[in-house]
């Protein structure tokens, strides 16, 4: 299903007329899936959001994750056409979206979101924190600004951080109880606010810096997470622990992502 939204004025304070939000559920069947690939994934130059569960295991999305020979061969053509055609995993890895009732399923990352490189300097957040809705599927919320609203990420001066005077706050700081009837989403709730005071402690704390020449302003966290799984597959493969299918799929979404950052930026 696709929904269009039209505006003469331009969104996102831009050109571009035109939004264009896909939402996609396919139906396994042996190797296939009911929406292809080519499908899924069109060339589109106006702002494209793909929200899709094709029940796919990618180590794009969830880099702890083992995925047999069948998951590569099932997710491995989807994860090359969205990189093939510019659009980034806006999911943060390993974040699950699933939560099954039965114990003989573990959580998994199946609820996908794809930006394309016209949408993606838009992008602000992507959260699967919403209030439970019955469903074994959190329900996700992304939040989509214009980059006049969007506000300069502040780089911090770690060299000269006190944590000496951290640590005395720190120590002082009182936290939540957790909830005596955890779930995974009390738990998820409960940890996420407790990491968030933390972080708050030590960043308001921490000088700013500023950026040198030699600075990449075009470079996103989101870009970071890829890093880090492109190393955390490379560096297995050149001791045969990994495949090089697995290996090249991976390679070309970090690369591409970043050659998408610089054109946007």
């Amino acid at each position: 299903m696709a929904v269009n939204f039209h505006s003469p004025e331009g969104l996102f304070d831009t050109s571009h007329n035109l939004f264009r939000l896909y939402n996609a559920y396919s139906i396994p069947s042996g190797h296939h899936r009911s929406i292809s690939p080519f499908d899924l994934f069109p060339q589109r130059y106006f702002p494209t959001l793909v929200l899709e569960n094709h029940n796919i295991h990618h180590i794009t999305s969830d880099a702890t994750c083992f995925l047999s020979d069948y998951d590569q061969f099932i997710s491995a053509p989807y994860f090359d056409r969205a990189s093939a055609q510019l659009f980034s995993l806006l999911n943060p890895p390993g974040l699950y979206t699933r939560f099954p009732f039965t114990t003989n399923h573990r959580p998994a990352v199946l609820n996908l979101s794809f930006a394309n490189s016209a949408l993606l300097p838009y992008f602000s957040s992507w959260n699967p924190s919403l209030p439970p809705t019955g469903s074994d599927h959190t329900a996700l919320s992304i939040v989509l600004s214009t980059l006049l609203l969007k506000p300069m990420p502040r780089a911090l001066n770690w060299k000269y951080t006190d944590w000496d005077h951290i640590s005395t706050l720190l120590a002082k700081m009182t936290l939540t109880v957790p909830p005596v009837l955890l779930t995974p989403h009390t738990l998820n709730l409960w940890f996420d606010d407790s990491l968030a005071k933390i972080t708050h402690l030590i960043t308001s704390n921490t000088p700013s810096r500023f950026p040198s020449s030699y600075s990449k302003l075009w470079w996103t966290p989101d870009l970071t997470r890829l890093r880090r799984i492109y190393h955390h597959i490379t560096h297995p493969m050149r001791k045969n622990q990994a495949s090089p299918t697995q290996a090249h799929s991976v390679r070309n979404t970090y690369f591409k992502a970043i050659q998408s950052a610089k054109r946007v930026h």
